[in-house]
């Protein structure tokens, strides 16, 4: 079926009903989903405390538990990547938001160190497939000066998830108890889940309420044209240095971003004294930087594609620049003296690493093109491998060297990740032939 046919084919449907840049409104859409996740996500680390004390764990222990979700996580990404890529992003994540919305309930009921970290693992599982969803529904959906933006959007949901996270988990665990923060969230994730599949389609010529213009639009200008789905060249990527790089890069920035997430709320208790209830706040703030700059840096991004700079500039040099950025702040506020300085360090160094966080993931689209789910994949893999390591590590750091050390330790993968940047190149797609 060619564009034409397509168009006329919506023509008389999208008469009597049409969404203005409907595929704006799917990414917000996305942006929700996201936002979701990592409050699921993130909520155990803010209530960390009671929790570990309830269930007798120490901090090993209940790193093991956060690491358990990124193994999960981590060995659904391949999967997921080519079933999204074969079923297309509606079903897979609709069933993705059903499968961690159910572990979510459930990690309030199981009181067993094993059971605990059973559920902590499923729930990673389920949770894997939303980002190759999101970058298969990118492919499609948007057109190719446009990825950096729609990257930004699940992405800036995701980061400023942990923004409101910390205010609402203490608010609910200081009336109903910290197994409440589970059962409320997984029941959000069930409606956004219905919302999704009601409004959701995997291309852009299969919804009656996109707009004529708005169709041809995307058809003209994305940079997936095969009209047959293919099964992705796993041989040939896994000879490429390059789809390594990608996801050797990526290992480093989640395994910083793994640490923000999960022990945040504990260094900030501990090591800087603050009270619960300031400690919500304090650490909200990081997330706050990190969500503006994942929304910022894919409209730049786009903004330098646009005006005809190379994809190394538009995604390359803006993903090392806030990795420099990030060795700089993490190390004032490792040495910083006063707690509200250190909170400056902390939310400058986190919000430095949206840069490469959002221009990772347009990157896999680029060079990905229809295989972006599976591409998308082994990065995020590689990613959740970081990640798996980060709470577990980092916990045996914190108790071994201190808290000021493990943030030192955090900074010295960084140079080496800049290097990777440069054997990347986001300005060719991996398989030409493809």
């Amino acid at each position: 079926m060619d564009k034409i046919e397509v168009s006329s084919n919506l023509e008389i449907e999208t008469k009597t009903r049409t969404i203005p840049k409907l595929r704006w409104w799917l990414a917000f859409l996305f942006f929700i989903i996201g936002l979701v996740a990592y409050m699921d996500r993130s909520n155990i680390s803010i209530i960390a405390a009671p929790m570990m004390e309830d269930l007798n764990m120490d901090k090993v222990q209940f790193g093991m538990l956060a690491s358990l979700f990124s193994l999960g996580y981590a060995l659904s990404q391949i999967p997921a990547g080519m079933l999204a890529e074969k079923f297309g992003a509606r079903k897979i994540v609709f069933y993705a938001l059903i499968w961690w919305s159910i572990f979510t309930g459930l990690t309030a009921l199981v009181k067993s160190h094993g059971l605990m970290g059973l559920v902590r693992f499923l729930f990673g599982v389920g949770e894997g497939p939303m980002y190759p969803g999101n970058a298969v529904f990118n492919t499609y959906w948007f057109q190719k000066q446009e990825k950096g933006r729609a990257a930004s959007a699940l992405l800036a949901g995701s980061y400023f998830g942990p923004v409101i996270a910390p205010i609402i988990t203490v608010a609910i665990y200081q009336w109903l108890g910290w197994e409440a923060v589970f059962y409320i969230f997984g029941l959000i994730g069930i409606v956004i889940a219905g919302t999704w599949y009601v409004i959701g389609r995997d291309k852009p010529e299969e919804h009656s309420w996109i707009s004529k213009e708005e169709l041809n639009l995307i058809l003209s200008n994305r940079t997936v044209q095969a009209k047959e789905k293919k099964v992705a060249p796993w041989k040939k990527f896994l000879k490429n240095g390059r789809f390594w790089a990608l996801g050797i890069q990526y290992f480093v920035v989640l395994y910083i971003v793994t640490f923000f997430l999960v022990w945040l709320p504990t260094y900030l208790l501990e090591a800087r004294q603050f009270t619960l209830s300031s400690m919500g706040f304090a650490a909200s703030l990081p997330w706050l930087c990190i969500f503006i700059t994942v929304m910022t840096g894919g409209a730049i991004s786009d903004y330098l594609v646009k005006k005809g700079k190379s994809k190394m500039i538009a995604r390359g040099s803006l993903a090392i620049g806030g990795l420099l950025v990030f060795a700089v702040c993490m190390y004032f506020a490792a040495y910083a003296t006063t707690p509200w300085i250190n909170i400056l360090g902390l939310t400058l160094a986190l919000g430095a690493l949206g840069f490469p966080v959002v221009t990772s993931w347009a990157t896999a689209v680029d060079v990905g093109n229809e295989f972006a789910g599976s591409v998308s994949a082994w990065m995020n893999l590689w990613g959740n491998i970081g990640a798996f390591l980060s709470p577990i590590l980092c916990g045996w750091l914190a108790q071994t060297i201190g808290w000021e050390g493990a943030l030192l330790v955090s900074i010295l993968p960084i140079f080496v990740t800049i290097i990777l940047w440069f054997f990347i190149r986001p300005d060719r797609i991996l398989i030409k032939e493809y």
